[in-house]
């Protein structure tokens, strides 16, 4: 007799050049396409137009590089996570390779239902000055300095961003990590963020933001979920 026990994976994607132009919903039918063309024993939804059953981690915002776009995924059978690998790695799109796999031991039915925060890393393609730095760390923190314009305040988002690695980052280089809080009903836009960067300290050269990871905070910490060794 059939198990009827259902064996999660957590699949890790980057998405890179053209990709980071592709919409949150045609990034869900690349994915189920992919896996269709698979050999892996997916678990189907029920009804007249079975699916594979899938969960996605929040939407990656339009012009947004990432390497942590993460999907969950349901087996009827008990794979190595290479089997799994190997059966998907060929599968996907230029621009948007699986990086890792992870079986999952998890009760939540859905366990992005605990992200509650993203990092993402801010590149600017020139050597800032000490001066660039100071102002881009005195609007994230919320204290705007002399030469900034008026009107730019990151109250305008409704979210809590923070720089992290602050030392590092005033050392003087070419990019910071910022971490953005996500909010029922809100989605950070770091490509947005990147464009008022520019506009408010009239930088040289738009800064490219990426996705690094999806974070937890509490009080006094930020802890990466699903981190794969």
């Amino acid at each position: 007799m059939a198990s009827d026990r259902n064996f999660t994976y957590m699949l890790k994607f980057a998405r890179q050049d053209f990709a980071r132009y592709i919409a949150h919903l045609d990034w869900i039918r690349i994915v189920q396409s992919s896996l269709d063309r698979s050999s892996l024993p997916l678990v189907y939804t029920e009804g007249y137009s079975p699916k594979a059953k899938l969960k996605f981690s929040p939407p990656l915002p339009v012009g947004c590089a990432s390497e942590c776009e993460l999907v969950l995924i349901f087996l009827t059978e008990n794979l190595s996570e290479n089997t799994v690998l190997s059966s998907l790695e060929n599968s996907m799109p230029d621009g948007m390779p699986l990086t890792n796999v992870q079986f999952m031991q998890i009760s939540l039915k859905n366990p992005f239902q605990a992200i509650n925060s993203a990092l993402y890393e801010m590149l600017f393609p020139f050597e800032m000055t000490r001066e660039q730095r100071m102002k881009i760390l005195d609007v994230c923190t919320g204290k705007p300095i002399s030469g900034i314009a008026d009107d730019f305040s990151l109250e305008q988002f409704g979210l809590i961003v923070k720089v992290i690695n602050e030392e590092e980052y005033l050392d003087g280089s070419d990019k910071i990590n910022l971490v953005a809080k996500l909010e029922e009903g809100k989605t950070f836009h770091p490509v947005k963020f990147a464009i008022e960067l520019n506009r408010g300290l009239n930088l040289p050269h738009l800064p490219q933001p990426k996705k690094l990871a999806f974070l937890n905070i509490d009080e006094k910490v930020a802890r990466k979920l699903f981190q794969f060794d």
